[in-house]
């Protein structure tokens, strides 16, 4: 058997070790989960979240492979993706939040920018900061590259990364976040709201795994993700947005929108596209 084959099963084996436990261990998170909180982080949430970068980086540690975990800034060259990676949601979400108000489905009536911009610094400097790290160096840090050397269509691995990245977060919204601030960012029931999460972050692993890909770094999806997070929790949770329920899975910001959605993903293939050509 020649090296390069041998190396491919190996990474497959790995990978299917990879999905396995980190559902086990997500699951047993929401088993000895107690009412969770993103600002009293008990031990579910502490295992659910921790799991996929602890399990990726014993796998990497017992197969002595470091090579492709992104960890340098590689910022030179780069500039432009850096950018983009704190530009493209402040962008979508304007977009989003236009429109909805344009066709009634939002309003900004609670809006006041200083209380905005106040709100979105605590946030930045708050839970999301570290659970970002945990997530992008699990996810771009570790799955994209390896799916992608594993899989002949880059965009059919990014679905398949995005799709295993969706379904970690199911315990979280059953059991792990309280259930004050799920009601504040979304009205929709969770057999609804769930696929649609589900779907969702899907889509948004082509535009994730596209800027891990171009840059050769995980720290730009880290950043993208960061002000995702920053921005949208803030307006819906903050309550800086209404969107009428009726309207929410149309006109919502955050990636469970269908507006969201179809922008979120045509960036990733603008992305796609630009990398290809570039080859």
């Amino acid at each position: 058997m020649n090296t390069h084959k041998l190396d491919k099963e190996r990474t497959i084996r790995d990978l299917v070790l990879f999905v396995i436990a980190i559902n086990l261990l997500s699951w047993l998170g929401w088993m000895v989960a107690e009412d969770g909180t993103v600002e009293a982080i008990g031990l579910g949430t502490m295992i659910w979240l921790g799991a996929p970068l602890l399990v990726s980086l014993l796998i990497r540690l017992f197969s002595k492979d470091w090579k492709d975990i992104g960890l340098s800034l590689r910022v030179k060259g780069n500039g432009r993706w850096y950018a983009f990676s704190l530009l493209v949601f402040p962008l979508v979400v304007a977009v989003v939040v236009l429109v909805s108000i344009l066709f009634g489905g939002g309003s900004l009536t609670n809006f006041k920018g200083g209380s905005f911009l106040h709100a979105m610094v605590a946030s930045f400097f708050s839970f999301t900061l570290a659970k970002n790290i945990f997530e992008e160096f699990a996810w771009r840090g570790y799955l994209t590259p390896k799916v992608d050397s594993v899989v002949r269509s880059p965009i059919v691995g990014h679905l398949l990364v995005g799709l295993i990245w969706g379904i970690w977060h199911i315990p979280y919204y059953l059991a792990l976040l309280d259930k004050t601030t799920l009601a504040a960012y979304t009205s929709q029931e969770l057999t609804v709201f769930l696929p649609m999460v589900i779907l969702g972050t899907t889509l948004a692993g082509i535009l994730f795994g596209e800027l891990r890909l171009i840059t050769g770094s995980t720290w730009p999806a880290y950043l993208m993700h960061m002000m995702s997070n920053v921005i949208i929790t803030t307006l819906l949770v903050g309550g800086y947005l209404d969107v009428a329920e009726k309207t929410e899975i149309l006109f919502t910001p955050s990636w469970e929108g269908i507006i969201s959605m179809v922008l979120i993903t045509l960036a990733g293939l603008w992305l796609y596209q630009h990398r290809m050509h570039r080859k």
